[in-house]
């Protein structure tokens, strides 16, 4: 090429530019290389970071067990057989955190809820749906030994019924159930 072809008249910026491209260009060609010198020792294990496993449950007291066993027997005689159109229904211990129940899906509706509980003097039985807007909420205070009936409004979706004694005293084998069906009309 002659000087005066348009190819070789160049401004010097225009050339510094094209240098500066060639140069960045060669840079980033060579940032993907990888050097022995840059990593650590190929043979060591990969870190792994994780969370420490949950500690175990505490071990259950065989008496605790059998004293709940015994009271759920007893549970059965003061709650009465199943009724026909159980919508929930359940028992646990209520020592502790007590019990929970749920459904992910209960028709709205009037329901008649049938509760007791055994080897505590009182305790606690709530109906909740959290998270629905409007949705119902009862609490039913349990005399132990007897049976307690109350009627609750629930919307239709999800529900739950926990059972607990109050207090923070250890748990001594109590239970407490209940049975949850449609109310009947006019009742």
């Amino acid at each position: 090429m002659s000087p005066g072809t348009p190819l070789s008249r160049g401004t010097p910026g225009m050339r510094g530019a094209a240098l500066l491209l060639a140069v960045a260009g060669a840079a980033a060609g060579l940032s993907g290389c990888e050097y022995a010198d840059d990593v650590t020792d190929p043979t060591s294990a990969p870190t792994v970071s994780s969370r420490p496993a949950p500690p175990a449950p505490p071990p259950v007291d065989p008496g605790l067990a059998e004293a709940e066993q015994r009271n759920l027997g007893k549970l059965e005689g003061v709650l009465g057989t199943r009724p026909d159109g159980l919508v929930l229904g359940g028992a646990g211990g209520i020592g502790g955190s007590g019990f929970r129940i749920s459904a992910a899906a209960v028709p709205k509706g009037t329901y008649t809820l049938t509760a007791a509980c055994i080897g505590a003097p009182t305790a606690l039985l709530t109906v909740s749906q959290d998270g629905l807007r409007g949705g119902g909420r009862a609490e039913v205070s349990l005399d132990c030994g007897t049976v307690e009936t109350t009627r609750v409004e629930l919307r239709a979706g999800p529900a739950q019924i926990q059972g607990f004694r109050p207090g923070t005293d250890p748990a001594a084998g109590e239970v407490a159930g209940f049975w949850m069906v449609p109310a009947a009309p006019g009742s």
